[in-house]
């Protein structure tokens, strides 16, 4: 995700840190990020904080070299992870002292995270001119300096950051010296797009009989659907609705971080026009389900799904949208659909297949740090039977 040169520049001491993405120097921003990535975009970013703001805490950092050429960029949300199993609540509770709620099966927690807590990826910081380790020790050094901000201090317990691909982990490793623990989840799904898929058709045509006949059964059941692509306006009009679907989604889940809204999707639709698809699945006059994904270089990453699941099953809206994100990439001549984590084994039936990603963590107090090792390594990714629907010579 870094950009790599065999002779680095040394970083200088000049460094800018404020609270609101508009503060940043956008010129020098900008010639860092390079559009490299949609997430660490002005309009993404700004799009994020216009919405969530009310919620979240952001910062944004900007580093230059010795010589005053902007040499890394780098992200922070201060976020309240939400834990509904309990699973972990007891000892996180001895590490914690700053609990916002124990009660019933909700657990929270404030947690400073360097990434984007709303997607998958390597979404916290980008360089250039700098060496990946280079780049790995200044995102470290700033988020230390930004946890001696009196209003992060008083609020944070863990630092987070989040998430490395297996490539990544020669430099992100580089936090394991500073006493941070890492730890893997649930996997990321990935489909790569075989060379010779122009249309769905050929798609289709490259999977075993079983799975084709999936396919067509999903197709069969979701054709009384009307998928449609939202405007702005249509966002902005069935709002309502759209909340009450996310909610059916997010009630469901583990877990949270934060919780995005339809004022936030349509921002994105506002500043990121057709690089962020939000699709919306109609049935008689209703909207009973909605898809979103962010167009990033050369891949479709998808974001987030609504549902209505009185009517998922009958009507296969779930798995519709998923041969749907495969056809929008392949619309785009795409090389990699992301798919994210949850519902693994459906994913593997489209072709995604599991990458695992690294996460770091760390607590404050280096006392709670080491009560923090037990937790962090009973965590795994979940366990599934994974399914290869393709023919042999379209495997990856």
């Amino acid at each position: 995700m870094m950009e790599n040169q065999k002779t680095a520049v040394k970083i200088g001491t000049n460094r800018k840190i404020v609270e609101s993405i508009s503060e940043i120097p956008t010129e020098d921003w900008n010639k860092v990020a390079d559009n490299r990535n949609i997430y660490l975009s002005i309009g993404y970013l700004s799009a994020l904080e216009d919405a969530l703001g009310d919620q979240l805490k952001f910062r944004y950092a900007i580093s230059y070299t010795e010589t005053g050429e902007p040499a890394l960029v780098a992200v922070y949300q201060l976020v309240v992870f939400v834990d509904k199993r309990r699973q972990y609540s007891k000892d996180l509770c001895n590490l914690s002292y700053h609990i916002h709620k124990k009660i019933a099966d909700v657990f929270t927690i404030n947690v400073l995270v360097c990434g984007n807590v709303f997607c998958d990826g390597e979404n916290g910081f980008l360089s250039r001119l700098i060496s990946d380790d280079q780049a790995m020790d200044e995102v470290a050094s700033i988020t230390e300096a930004l946890k001696t901000e009196p209003s992060i201090k008083e609020k944070s317990s863990i630092t987070l950051f989040k998430e490395f691909w297996p490539g990544s982990t020669s430099y992100s490793d580089r936090l394991k010296s500073l006493s941070y623990r890492d730890f893997m989840i649930d996997v990321n799904m990935v489909l790569t797009y075989h060379e010779s898929w122009k249309t769905m058709d050929d798609y289709l045509a490259s999977m075993k009989t079983k799975f084709r006949t999936r396919a067509k059964s999903v197709y069969s059941k979701s054709k009384v659907l009307e998928l449609k692509d939202f405007s702005i306006e249509d966002i902005e009009q069935n709002e309502e609705r759209i909340e009450q679907l996310f909610s059916n989604v997010l009630d469901k889940s583990d877990f949270s971080f934060g919780r995005l809204n339809a004022r936030a999707f349509a921002n994105f639709k506002r500043n990121l026009g057709d690089k962020f698809s939000f699709r919306g699945a109609w049935l008689n006059g209703e909207l009973v389900g909605f898809s979103t994904a962010l167009f990033n270089q050369d891949v479709i990453e998808a974001n987030f799904v609504g549902l209505d699941y009185d009517l998922n099953k009958e009507y296969s809206v779930y798995q519709r949208f998923l041969y749907d994100y495969v056809e929008q990439g392949l619309n785009k001549s795409l090389k990699e659909l992301q798919l994210g984590r949850t519902a693994e084994l459906v994913k593997s039936q489209i072709g995604a297949l599991p990458t695992n990603m690294k996460l770091y963590a760390k607590h404050r107090k280096s006392v709670s740090n080491l009560l923090l090792k037990p937790i962090i390594q009973s965590i795994s990714p979940s366990e599934f039977e994974l399914r290869i629907p393709f023919k042999a010579n379209y495997n990856n």
